[in-house]
């Protein structure tokens, strides 16, 4: 393989990989630039070069840490202020526990760096069979195998581009393979100098027909479902800390805020309500599911609020709350009018260090480095909600709360287990107090839109409220964040039967073919040699 390539007047590993971090950051929201994604790909080629020139395992380690750090402080900074406001330390505390998370956090990059050393140091392989077969399988599987406590896919370096995001139908693991393969084949067109267009058709076929398939799926017609008029309320109610759960002032301006801002919602409603909308935590540590258990949250103030609005509007009301049902539950909960049952459905993955304390009973010490933490325990079943429209349609929606929607493979069992013609999430991103992260989070429901082909509603607490088209349009103006507003959104929706690629078969054919790749390319390359002689580059 030739290592001796490099881009002019750039001689440092160090500047490859902050470059790298730096367009990482440029790819994704607030900034969505696509091409910074391509870049940021071809900058992780040219750092993996360096660690084949250079040979050793230490090195990849380094590079893999200096990665994850540059990429944390350069496109999720706004774990700081998550970190101080869980943790309740000062700042000294909060700078040593984000500079732990920003070395830790971004560790799945070891996976193509660290197994690039090994290749490397067993096999002669070539430089085209590397970058087109066992670099894009390892970015693919590092994606399948590194849980994040905040998950982020190479897939959503490209989700802002309207045409190549559509390959996300397959799923966003493969959206991220088509990505770095096209720039494997860009790289290795200039690299080995090619200037006759015949060819050139080899390197840039591939490229085409991605293109191709995309423009395809993107003139899909999708047949017109069910009309829903959903009114959206964002309360901009402020993160709160156990602290304020006995301030009994906090709590009822809380109350009454919400109700005042629903019913303004309900007044001035252009048209008929088919479904009213509060985001998680609107009204925090409270719920309405009566319990006689010492830690029960029913509170009749907010019975009295979900019921009252439930009756002005006619409509049903989607709502979170905290309820005590054999433990403390975060809830997705939808109220009906005439009978005012609630479904609720409570949530299944939790947020570490915020809704639950990993290794608590190991570690006792980190209940008093995280006083803010909650306790809750999660759900296992999979199941949808149903609502009566105006029309006297009933409507199909799978509920996410917040995290949640971070996770493809859980959104696509919920709507394999339990179909439906929509997703609703209700989210509260105002611990973080950053913009960047709301947008961020709001980004994931892009790709979910797509890999399942259902209209996405997002409803957030202090913002970013939106939604998003099968294709990942914006169907809605984002509504301003840290700010009270109220959204007006008519949703159509999608048969429960269109399934697309990704519902169909999963992630699983592109996980097995991945390996597959990766074992071909390593087995049928010859043995490296391990003496003083061993060559540093692999001529094609």
């Amino acid at each position: 393989m030739r290592i001796h390539s490099k881009i002019p007047g750039i001689n440092s590993y160090f500047t490859y990989t902050a470059l790298a971090a730096i367009s990482f950051a440029l790819s994704l929201e607030p900034y969505g630039f696509v091409t910074a994604g391509f870049v940021c790909v071809l900058f992780i080629l040219l750092v993996t070069k360096e660690i084949i020139r250079v040979g050793t395992f230490r090195f990849a380690i380094l590079c893999t840490v200096l990665f994850s750090f540059l990429v944390t402080c350069t496109s999720f900074y706004w774990m700081w202020s998550a970190i101080k406001n869980i943790s309740s330390q000062g700042n000294f505390v909060t700078s040593i526990l984000f500079l732990l998370y920003a070395i830790l956090s971004f560790y799945k990059i070891g996976v193509v760096f660290v197994s690039a050393y090994f290749v490397q140091k067993y096999r002669l392989v070539s430089e085209t069979k590397f970058y087109l077969l066992i670099f894009p399988a390892l970015f693919l599987i590092s994606d399948w195998i590194c849980p994040m406590i905040f998950p982020v896919y190479w897939g959503d370096l490209f989700r802002n581009q309207i045409l190549w995001r559509q390959m996300a139908r397959f799923g966003t693991e493969v959206l991220g393979v088509v990505s770095v393969v096209s720039v494997s084949l860009l790289y290795l067109m200039v690299s080995h100098k090619i200037s006759n267009w015949k060819e050139s058709i080899l390197y840039l076929a591939p490229i085409f027909f991605i293109f191709s398939t995309n423009l395809y799926f993107l003139a899909e017609t999708i047949p017109s479902g069910k009309n829903l008029h959903m009114v959206l309320v964002q309360p901009n109610t402020p993160y709160a800390k156990n602290e304020i759960r006995e301030n009994f002032d906090f709590m009822t301006k809380t109350l009454q805020d919400v109700y005042n801002l629903s019913e303004e919602a309900i007044r001035n409603a252009p048209k008929p309500i088919d479904v009213i909308v509060l985001p998680e935590s609107s009204i925090p540590f409270l719920g309405t599911l009566p319990s006689d258990h010492a830690n029960s949250t029913y509170s009749q103030s907010f019975v009295d609020i979900t019921t009252n609005l439930v009756r002005k509007a006619n409509a049903p009301l989607i709502f979170n709350e905290l309820v005590w049902d054999q433990g403390s539950r975060n809830s997705f909960s939808t109220q009906h009018p005439i009978t005012l049952q609630i479904d609720r459905r409570y949530k299944h993955i939790l947020l570490p260090f915020g809704e639950y304390l990993p290794f608590e009973d190991k570690l006792p010490f980190l209940k008093y480095l995280f006083p803010e933490v909650s306790h809750h325990i999660p759900y296992g079943e999979f199941s949808s909600q149903n609502i009566q429209t105006k029309s006297d349609e009933s409507v199909i929606l799978t509920p996410l709360i917040c995290y949640e929607v971070l996770y493809p493979e859980f959104v696509r069992h919920m709507v394999k287990h339990s179909p439906s013609e929509l997703i609703i999430n209700l989210t509260n991103d105002s611990w973080f107090e950053s913009h960047t992260e709301t947008k961020q989070h709001a980004g994931a429901g892009r790709l979910r839109a797509i890999e399942t082909g259902k209209p996405y509603v997002r409803a957030a607490v202090s913002g970013i409220t939106t939604a998003y088209d099968p294709w990942g349009r914006e169907m809605m103006g984002e509504l301003p964040v840290f700010q009270k507003a109220i959204a007006y959104l008519d949703v159509m929706t999608v048969s429960t039967r269109r399934e697309t690629p990704y519902l169909q078969i999963g992630p699983y054919p592109w996980r097995f073919m991945a390996l597959f790749s990766l074992f071909f390319a390593f087995f049928t390359s010859p043995r490296a040699f391990h003496s003083h002689k061993k060559k540093n580059e692999i001529e094609i």
